[in-house]
């Protein structure tokens, strides 16, 4: 009797996919280099990536000899159209920012029949380009799996397609291959030198490399909702003002003005002061402030809200199935709780933070909540361009 297979994929679907990806890598110029080592490598093999926008693991995939099953957020699952292409592909979902066994157990699974498994061990997409801090964990997954670990760095995909953006921008992109641990290489060395080592080649920063090739990006949104990520204005302190129209942002409080050029780098307008000439650096700064900024809330035992998105759209779920709408509220956060306040009805939905098991921005402008209980919420903003992603930095203040 034939063993049951762990996340099959489907052959139509996987020569779809291809026929696809090569029509999308030949469009946008898209190219890879890689060693002969991994050429002629045998699978499986474990595939760990830097993480930017929706395409990697397509872009990465497509070029490796070997078809690779993907781990993803189980939150795409929850988009019909994105889960019925999921599972023919043989994706393994995984619950965002909490520990989960029972990914463990799938990747196993799918090693031990034979077939590559990628996952990025940020664990989120990045928003400003440059690599996030890795969890050791990984190295206790590489230990187990004992394969071969391939390293691909995406560079140029950050101009090519953030995280912040719903446009593709056509720029110079390549992924650049490496055979980082052979089988010998898991079972001598220390879990410190593979965490190094991994760590290390994984490390990459957009702007250093867009510094020294300047490559230019070829589209006239490139500001184009880049609020996503940039929530905080750094004249005025406004949390969530920005507006973004073609190449420009503006703020909506105090009227502080940039223009992103066609290197992506930020050029001020209006005779002000430049802060910052790059995402990266705006990003890091601003996520310090609203640290701070909230923090010094707490200290003072602030009852005031700290910031509120209005008008959004709430949807709940209890299961797996697809999210209802609740209507439309005002989200508001304090100190020691989150308030949801209906447009139409006097219910008021509260959270405090011991309920609460993750908060984490999802695609453009939705918020997910997660509870202890199994229950979420989904909260999407009531414009384009609403920072979902100042809530989820504003409770690492909290927690």
């Amino acid at each position: 009797m034939k063993s049951k297979k762990h996340f099959p994929a489907q052959l139509w679907m996987r020569f779809l996919v291809q026929i696809v990806m090569w029509s999308f890598t030949k469009f946008f110029g898209i190219r890879a280099k890689m060693p002969k080592t991994i050429k002629d490598l045998d699978a499986p093999y474990l595939v760990l990536g830097n993480h930017i926008g929706f395409w990697d693991p397509f872009i990465t995939g497509f070029f490796l000899p070997h078809f690779t099953r993907y781990v993803s957020s189980d939150a795409a699952f929850r988009n019909p159209l994105f889960s019925f292409f999921l599972t023919r592909l043989g994706t393994i979902p995984k619950k965002k920012n909490m520990r989960d066994s029972q990914v463990i157990r799938d990747i196993v699974g799918v090693i031990k029949q034979g077939n590559n498994v990628g996952i990025f061990p940020e664990g989120v997409r990045n928003w400003a380009g440059n690599t996030l801090i890795l969890d050791i964990s990984i190295i206790k997954l590489i230990k187990l799996l004992k394969v071969p670990v391939v390293v691909p760095i995406l560079k140029g995909m950050n101009l090519f397609n953030p995280r912040w953006s719903s446009k593709l921008r056509k720029t110079k992109v390549e992924v650049h291959y490496k055979l980082l641990f052979t089988k010998d290489d898991i079972a001598n060395l220390s879990d410190e030198d593979l965490f190094k080592k991994l760590g290390d080649t994984l490390q990459y920063d957009e702007v250093d490399y867009q510094k020294e090739k300047m490559n230019i990006i070829h589209s006239e949104r490139r500001a184009e909702f880049i609020s996503h990520a940039l929530y905080i204005c750094p004249e005025c302190h406004g949390i969530d003002t920005f507006e973004s129209k073609a190449n420009n942002i503006l703020c909506g409080k105090c009227g502080y003005e940039i223009h992103i050029n066609k290197f992506g780098f930020f050029e001020v307008l209006k005779g002000g002061k430049l802060f910052f000439d790059n995402i990266r650096d705006w990003y890091n700064w601003e996520e310090r402030w609203l640290l701070s900024y909230v923090k010094n809330k707490l200290v003072d035992d602030n009852k005031d809200i700290i910031f509120k998105d209005f008008n959004s759209d709430i949807y709940y779920s209890n299961t797996k199935a697809q999210p209802k709408l609740l209507g439309k509220a005002d989200i508001e956060l304090y100190v020691d709780r989150i308030e949801i306040k209906y447009k139409d009805k006097e219910d008021i939905i509260i959270f405090n933070f011991r309920s609460l098991q993750t908060i984490n921005p999802q695609v453009n402008e939705m918020l997910e909540i997660y509870l202890n209980t199994g229950e979420s919420y989904r909260v999407i903003g009531n414009m384009k361009g609403v920072s979902a992603l100042k809530w989820e930095v504003a409770m690492n203040a909290i927690w």
